[in-house]
């Protein structure tokens, strides 16, 4: 339905041509007059898009605004739920798009999907329990002192939570291993590295798949993907030590890859934070995110660190090639924190990219051009689920919400072989 888009785009920007070469140069000018002009034609120009495109009902499209003439970027309808920044995020969304509620509770991390018993696993954000004394200075300790992150999971079918592990070492993000085992990174407490932790979720045994390299522990592992020839993928950014309850790094911000036998190697380096990655469909491409703009230090953003969704090029040989900007990210509507934080990371099978932030779910197109917003505050990660992989779950520290997408999730080598066995 929404093919003709190329045409109708052409249409449109020739008639804006056409009407910037018969008006006036004056009429850009700054003051009143001006800014009345270009409210009225930022108006016209979402008429004419309005009528070739039928929005479902929560959805608005997204307008560029101006600054100097005080006319707002961001939605059309500030209540919208949608926003539509380009007209191929309508096939995302379908006809009616809802966004419901799942379930209240603190979700932070993880967002994994297990299907032999329909429940998603997440981990809480890092808060106070109570049950810990406070970590001393010199960092001798081997836990976070009274604050920690719960591992939990949801059924799909009831809505209910339950507790898989109360203690955890800062568990973070999540993933299901080739044979449907939990892979967790747990960042560590204290002077105790950070790992990754291999969880059979039959009996809940667990043992460590790795926690160093060359002997250098890791500094907090962040967030986990495993590949088709069950490698296992992660990022290690030092949001631990920012955050008060990890040592000093000994090694840089990097991309690990654990083999097949154990063996850990440094896959990519040189970000300021790396946070969360994802497998495109043909494990042609890696994604990786940087959000050094969010410090870790409290409420403190840096404007000039990365707030950016890196892609490599995975060449035949298993390494990666050169790294590129894929996408910036930013807020929709350029309110608080003032830029994009891209954290947990998603892909489709068509290539299209989603990630968590501030502002909610932005997603992009296979070859970054922004497509539109899921609206949801606070959204720091997400999660496909279902038998057709095809609802996007999305945390934001106070509840679990869903949306039917017309997208099937990539990348999920256990989830996906599960559901073709159906």
């Amino acid at each position: 339905m929404l093919k003709p888009m190329t045409t109708v785009g052409t249409i449109v920007v020739a008639m804006l041509a056409l009407w910037l070469s018969l008006t006036p140069w004056s009429k850009f000018q700054g003051g009143e007059g001006g800014e009345a002009f270009l409210a009225t034609q930022i108006k016209w120009l979402n008429s004419v898009a309005k009528k070739k495109y039928e929005l479902p009902t929560a959805a608005c499209f997204w307008q560029q605004g101006s600054i100097i003439n005080n006319i707002p970027t961001g939605p059309s309808d500030p209540d919208c739920l949608f926003e539509v920044r380009d007209p191929d995020f309508l096939e995302v969304l379908g006809v009616a798009p809802t966004l419901e509620l799942v379930v209240n509770t603190d979700a932070h991390e993880g967002g994994v999907y297990f299907p032999d018993t329909d429940e998603f696993y997440f981990a809480s954000s890092r808060r106070k329990f109570g049950y810990l004394a406070s970590m001393t200075s010199d960092n001798k300790v081997a836990h976070a002192g009274d604050a920690n992150a719960e591992v939990k999971k949801v059924s799909l079918k009831t809505g209910k939570v339950s507790t898989v592990f109360p203690v955890t070492d800062v568990a973070n993000g999540m993933a299901l291993d080739n044979d449907g085992n939990l892979l967790i990174c747990q960042q560590g407490q204290g002077a105790k590295p950070g790992y990754i932790e291999r969880v059979d979720l039959k009996n809940l045994n667990s043992s460590i798949v790795a926690d160093n390299w060359f002997g250098v522990p890791f500094n907090s592992p962040n967030d986990v993907v495993v590949k088709s020839d069950g490698s296992i993928w992660f990022t290690d950014p030092s949001y631990g030590r920012a955050q008060g309850f990890r040592a000093k790094p000994q090694v840089s911000n990097q991309v690990y890859r654990i083999s097949m036998t154990g063996v850990v190697d440094a896959v990519a380096s040189d970000f300021q934070q790396p946070n969360g990655l994802a497998f495109s469909e043909d494990e042609k491409r890696l994604y990786v995110t940087d959000t050094g703009f969010e410090t870790g230090f409290g409420d403190e953003f840096d404007p000039l660190k990365h707030h950016h969704i890196y892609v490599f090029d995975i060449l035949p040989d298993g390494s990666l090639g050169s790294r590129r900007l894929f996408a910036s990210v930013g807020m929709y509507d350029g309110s608080s924190p003032g830029l994009g934080v891209p954290d947990g990371i998603k892909i489709d099978t068509k290539g299209r990219v989603y990630v968590g932030s501030p502002d909610g779910v932005q997603v992009f197109s296979r070859t970054g051009k922004s497509l539109g917003l899921i609206r949801l505050p606070g959204a720091c990660n997400l999660g496909f689920v279902g038998e057709q992989l095809n609802k996007l779950y999305v945390l934001n520290d106070k509840s679990i919400r869903a949306i039917q997408l017309q997208a099937t999730a990539a990348g999920l080598q256990y989830a996906s072989r599960f559901k073709h066995q159906k």
